[in-house]
């Protein structure tokens, strides 16, 4: 896929995930407007599918066949196909104790010397 950008040109790309299955449930065919996105592949007995999955993909596909092992195989590549979220940004706030510790040090040491005199 290839985006426009104003005068730039980028390539976007997708991660593709898979997870095994033996084989596709008989009949079973993906809905046109997504076979770009999942496939089989019967030489490595794998299912295919391209991006983030929504939920509403994912109960249109688990729609699709009844096979127990279909749908094994559909939850767990839904389970690897969603996004997570991303982790909180983790801010090395060391420098900030340390201004405090100071800061509490020289604080004490004045009123020790006020008071000594």
């Amino acid at each position: 896929m290839v985006r426009r950008l104003g005068p730039v040109v980028r390539r976007v790309t997708t991660m593709t995930r898979t997870v095994p299955l033996h084989q596709l449930p008989t009949g079973l065919e993906f809905p046109a407007d997504i076979q770009h996105r999942i496939r089989y592949d019967s030489s490595q007995r794998q299912l295919a599918f391209d991006g983030f999955m929504s939920k509403t993909d994912f109960d249109r596909l688990a729609r699709l066949h009844r096979d127990i092992q279909y749908q094994r195989a559909l939850d767990r590549l839904f389970q690897i196909c969603i996004i997570e979220p991303a982790a909180p940004e983790r801010t090395n706030k060391r420098w900030l104790w340390w201004s405090i510790i100071v800061t509490a040090l020289i604080a004490v040491v004045a009123v020790i010397v006020m008071f000594r005199r």
